[in-house]
């Protein structure tokens, strides 16, 4: 079997972590015989600022026609110039090839710190999936001066159309606005992908994230996980209000083996659990659409500061990867990635400065490689 993956390596960092990234995967491809075709696009802010280039529709269409998956590096954001609509890389790709779900892997590593002393490694492991789409982060909003106000809200996405005209008399004050969006297209994609997820991946629980007591909404997201869950015996299911989540995490993260959130809740569990899971250098996501084409990248940011040095970290980059194989339907490999990170960690013989040592991004990136040699049957 053969694959042909878009790379975008990105600002900053990103180029020197993408090439580590791309060392492991040809030796997984080597050492599991199977073809592997890397295409690169220069797209990002340092491209932008040298050329004007922006990433177009007909690139993102070439790389839908021919490719089955997107592997990014880091990207700085850049101001817009007047008139112009600048999204980044990874906003873009999102959009166009509607990734609705972002998955993340959320596991402490052998001899990494947590913000959790009285924790292990053993303690946490479970997957936290975020619907990437709806919810408050739509973009209805508005403002509305002391009196009457007229406006008009337009929202457009893969799963839904609409459109608000609103009438708002104010007195005395004026006010700001934010409409959450909830469709059932969405609510039932994403809880759906969740259950066959937990599904494919032996998992036999999923705690699904809301507010549903306070924001009445959430009881619809909820009609479609009670519906849905009735084609999917075994897997038990239970609802957590977010206040109640996010407490749980710090306290017993070691109970959850799947966690499904709606974006908002997602956004900000994400970053808790990127916190006990040791922080940013080891937080890898892969943004999916289960029916077309997937995105894998870290989720820290560019650091211009450190660029062309070779001293960061690159497990996170390289865990994107092990997603990305496992997306894309090579379990063993993704599986012997993510071994391989576990045991050059537990060694401790190679460690980023980040981790206390003075090796380089290159030499972690080696041991890695090194130890998928000897795990490799």
């Amino acid at each position: 079997m053969g694959y042909k993956i878009a790379v975008f390596p990105g600002d900053g960092i990103g180029p020197e972590l993408i090439e580590s990234g791309i060392k492991i995967i040809r030796k997984s491809a080597e050492l599991d015989k199977f073809e592997i075709e890397f295409v690169k696009y220069p797209y990002g802010a340092e491209h932008y600022l040298e050329t004007k280039e922006v990433l177009s529709d007909k690139i993102l269409k070439s790389i839908k026609d021919s490719c089955h998956a997107v592997y990014c590096g880091t990207f700085e954001n850049i101001k817009p110039e007047a008139g112009m609509n600048l999204r980044s890389v990874p906003a873009a790709i999102r959009s166009y090839f509607d990734q609705f779900i972002a998955l993340r892997p959320i596991r402490m590593l052998p001899n990494v710190d947590s913000v959790l002393n009285n924790k292990s490694h053993e303690d946490i492991n479970f997957v936290l999936l975020r619907e990437s789409t709806e919810d408050f982060y739509v973009g209805a909003s508005g403002t509305a001066k002391n009196g009457k106000n007229k406006s008009s809200i337009k929202v457009t996405k893969s799963s839904f159309k609409a459109k608000f005209g609103l009438g708002v008399e104010t007195k005395g004050n004026e006010i700001a606005y934010q409409i959450g969006i909830l469709s059932r297209k969405g609510c039932d994609r994403f809880v759906r992908f969740s259950f066959d997820y937990a599904k494919s991946k032996g998992k036999n629980r999923i705690h699904f994230i809301d507010k549903a007591n306070l924001l009445e909404f959430y009881n619809f997201w909820r009609e479609s996980v009670n519906k849905i869950s009735k084609g999917y015996e075994g897997i038990e299911y239970e609802f957590n209000l977010i206040d109640s989540a996010a407490m749980h995490l710090i306290m017993q993260p070691e109970k959850y083996q799947l966690i499904a959130a709606p974006n908002m809740f997602g956004d900000i569990l994400g970053d808790l659990c990127t916190a006990i899971q040791g922080g940013l250098a080891f937080a890898a996501q892969g943004n999916i659409n289960p029916e077309g084409i997937s995105m894998f990248e870290p989720i820290h940011g560019s650091a211009p500061k450190l660029k062309d040095k070779g001293i960061v970290n690159p497990v996170a980059t390289i865990w994107a990867a092990a997603l990305m194989l496992d997306t894309i339907g090579q379990q063993n490999a993704s599986n012997l990635v993510i071994k391989s990170i576990e045991s050059v960690l537990k060694e401790g013989k190679t460690r980023t400065q980040d981790l206390g040592g003075n090796n380089t991004t290159s030499e972690m990136a080696d041991a890695i490689a090194d130890k998928l040699i000897g795990l490799h049957d």
